[in-house]
């Protein structure tokens, strides 16, 4: 019989909390490799798109890069629906 996890008991498939997390992430993104490096990816490719200069790339970007460790993905996405509209139409009250 061949395992797989579903047919494996509990006791014998501890998922780690990554192994979870990853699994989660494919079961609501639809298994697209969202994470930080693709964050960054979309940050530098709207840069270049919109000509901004190379010290001020640099400067959000680390900004960015270091937000990573301070805030959740459940907070960024809390920040996004709660400002998103407001920052778009110039009423910044970050």
């Amino acid at each position: 019989m061949i395992e797989t996890k579903d047919s494996v008991s509990s006791t014998d498939s501890q998922w780690t909390e990554k192994e979870i997390k990853e699994e989660l992430r494919r079961l609501f993104l639809g298994g697209d490799d969202w994470n930080k490096e693709a964050c960054m990816g979309y940050f530098l490719k709207t840069c270049q798109r919109t000509n901004l200069d190379i010290k001020t790339t640099q400067t959000l970007a680390i900004a960015l890069y270091h937000l990573f460790d301070e805030l959740t993905v459940s907070d960024a996405k809390k920040f996004y629906y709660n400002e998103c509209h407001a920052i778009l139409s110039g009423r910044n009250h970050i």
